[in-house]
């Protein structure tokens, strides 16, 4: 019995504790999700207050893109903070279940004993001592029988206490489901919010597509900011650097003589430098619409350099890992919409772009195959953008991507 004491109270001590890091990462997340909700607010006003001449841009596009884009993430988040309230209150109610089934179980006891001694009375305490084989085993059973009985009034006295605080449990459980219903209704809003800005999208680039310069523009402003995906790159190469400086610091500082295990073993995945020729394509379908390398621009007289491959393919096609990694960034780019990278094996690192319904999350491990999302619409029609690096050197992926 005194075990099982224990037990409770060290549950409830790790419970009350595990609920304040919970209340403490509940924080953090509502912190984030203010950040991002006042970058939508933003978009929003800018949307509500856009002048006559932006009503047919290119610009008014990447805002409406760039708003999608917070709203899916929005959602996402929402949808993660719900599975974990849901689990806490799975948790916390298996527990409180187990214990009050304890609790009772020992009231039994006590309860049996207590009726023992009302139905025997004080004449069967001493027949049982009485019937002892000497002295020295009547003395040890009157104490085992005193000890018994306080010890029973004592455990009742803790159980009470201890079932008032599995009911303090239960009210925090009642704040939890109260939590999950808010979270619920406020993802149910910005799932309609996000509905309507993808009408609002699609309309917008139906009146774009009767001016072909629009689309020009939407090629033009998308090679300004392919440079915003080389940057990522390289700040990801800066922080896996400066991750493994820090273990190696503190292996030193330890004086210990254990090999640097990273907190994701990229080496256990497979080996990326062998799909070369043999990748599978990130869509089912289509087709390679601006190849990779320098791209000439006649009209507006321009060169660009194009550090991938533009696949275009069917609506709502779905968009694949091509390789098995770690979702490193899910982001937002002018002209490119949400991207996602994922590292490998080896240092390699590909890039999507235009990638709508994110089906992912960063640190995320996925496969080959995984679905990473669908393809967004552009102006240019439902294209996906695709990058493979090398470290911080860029390759051609149809030399990676098996041959069609």
């Amino acid at each position: 019995m005194v075990t099982i004491i224990k037990h409770i109270l060290i549950f409830i001590l790790l419970t009350t504790s595990l609920l304040a890091q919970s209340n403490k990462n509940i924080e953090q997340k509502n912190d984030e999700l203010k950040g991002i909700k006042s970058k939508i607010l933003k978009l929003e006003n800018d949307l509500k207050s856009k002048a006559a001449d932006e009503v047919k841009s290119v610009k008014l596009l990447d805002k409406i893109n760039h708003q999608t884009h917070l709203l899916d993430k929005i959602i996402k988040k929402l949808d993660s903070d719900e599975r974990g309230i849901q689990k806490r209150i799975k948790k916390l109610k298996s527990e409180i279940i187990k214990i009050k089934n304890n609790v009772d179980e020992l009231k039994e006891d006590y309860s049996n004993f207590v009726k023992w001694l009302y139905i025997n009375g004080e004449k069967s305490k001493w027949n049982y001592l009485f019937k002892s084989e000497s002295v020295n085993q009547a003395v040890i059973r009157y104490k085992y029988f005193n000890y018994i009985t306080k010890k029973n009034e004592l455990n009742i006295e803790s159980f009470v206490r201890e079932k008032e605080k599995l009911e303090k449990l239960s009210q925090s459980l009642m704040g939890e489901n109260r939590e999950k219903q808010k979270l619920e209704t406020e993802k149910l809003t910005e799932v309609t919010r996000l509905n309507n800005r993808k009408k609002e999208k699609t309309n917008l680039i139906s009146k774009l597509h009767k001016d072909k310069r629009n689309i020009e523009k939407e090629i033009d402003e998308k090679r300004k900011y392919e440079i915003e995906i080389k940057e990522r790159i390289a700040k990801l190469i800066e922080e896996a650097r400066v991750s493994k400086r820090k273990l190696r610091e503190t292996r030193f500082k330890n004086n210990s003589t254990e090999s640097i295990v990273p907190k994701i073993n990229y080496a256990k995945f497979e080996k990326f430098s062998d799909l070369k020729g043999k990748m599978a394509w990130p869509v089912s379908s289509g087709k390679v619409v601006r190849k990779f390398g320098e791209i000439k621009n006649k009209k507006l007289k321009t060169i660009t350099l194009n550090y991938g491959i533009d696949i275009k393919s069917n609506p709502n096609e779905k968009v694949y890992a091509v390789a098995e990694g770690v979702v490193s960034v899910i982001d937002w780019i002018v002209g490119f919409g949400s991207i996602i990278i994922v590292t490998h094996n080896g240092n390699f690192r590909t890039v999507y772009g235009h990638i709508d319904n994110i089906k992912v999350n960063e640190d995320e491990i996925v496969k080959a195959g995984t679905e990473l999302g669908t393809i967004n619409q552009s102006l240019e029609g439902n294209i996906v953008h695709f990058e493979i690096w090398d470290e911080r050197n860029y390759k051609n992926p149809q030399k990676w991507l098996v041959k069609k």
